[in-house]
């Protein structure tokens, strides 16, 4: 008896906002942890205190408990009867849009009916309100099932997306590239021009140099046969005067 109460108060612990920790730790002490590590696996399972010091081995079936909500190990939709819930929409195929619908009216209509037992006998609203979470409850079950279909459609406009902005950036570096190679292409055009424009402005200079030369030679000879004319002259003076 004591330890159902324990069990349910630490399932009561489990189910709120802030769960306490679980009783067992307490076990995480420095004596229990150098025990742990000198045993070994099999020795540690046998004992009482060490085997919480272990960490589960993970489930690979069926459900588990975390916090008091139990989870399915495979990633599915539990089935109504699975939860406990009434189903309000036959089995089997059917056309989900309609039974939504159908389930919306009968929400309404179940309220109306919460209302009109709140006035004539209160004391009956729980089975009233019971009605309505499970009509809410198929609803929400139904628009569950829709999940699959909405991630693989989510998926596939994810990678439209994708596709659509890897595309843009391409075009846009093929049309940066083109107007690179263009830019380039300018850029050897005027280097070009600018070489040749750079060669007949040297070919120029070095004509003018050269003239100059030419004409400073011819200056340069002219002085030298005046002045070998005139020392003749002084020459042919000087010898006039001494006769």
């Amino acid at each position: 008896m004591q330890d159902s109460s324990q069990a349910g108060a630490a399932g009561q612990q489990l189910d709120a906002m802030y769960p306490s920790p679980p009783d067992y730790y307490s076990l995480f002490t420095n004596d229990n942890i150098q025990r742990l590590s000198a045993a070994g696996g099999e020795s540690a399972l046998e004992d009482s205190e060490l085997k919480f010091l272990l960490p589960p081995p993970p489930p690979d079936s069926g459900a588990y408990t975390i916090f008091g909500r139990m989870w399915q190990v495979q990633d599915r939709l539990p089935s109504l009867s699975e939860q406990n819930i009434p189903q309000l929409y036959p089995e089997g195929p059917i056309d989900r849009i309609a039974e939504l619908k159908r389930l919306n009216r009968m929400a309404i209509f179940e309220f109306l009916d919460l209302i009109d037992v709140l006035v004539k006998d209160p004391s009956q609203y729980g089975a009233r309100t019971e009605r309505i979470r499970d009509v809410f409850v198929n609803i929400h079950h139904l628009i569950n099932e829709y999940r699959q279909h909405q991630a693989k459609e989510t998926l596939k406009l994810m990678l439209r997306e994708q596709i659509a902005s890897k595309r843009q950036a391409t075009e846009h570096t093929l049309t940066k590239c083109e107007e690179v190679e263009r830019n380039i292409e300018r850029l050897k055009f005027e280097a070009t021009k600018t070489r040749a424009e750079l060669s007949a402005a040297a070919a120029s200079e070095q004509q003018e140099v050269e003239s100059d030369q030419h004409h400073d030679d011819s200056t340069a000879t002219a002085d030298h046969i005046a002045q070998d004319g005139l020392a003749k002259i002084m020459a042919t003076l000087q010898s006039l005067t001494y006769t």
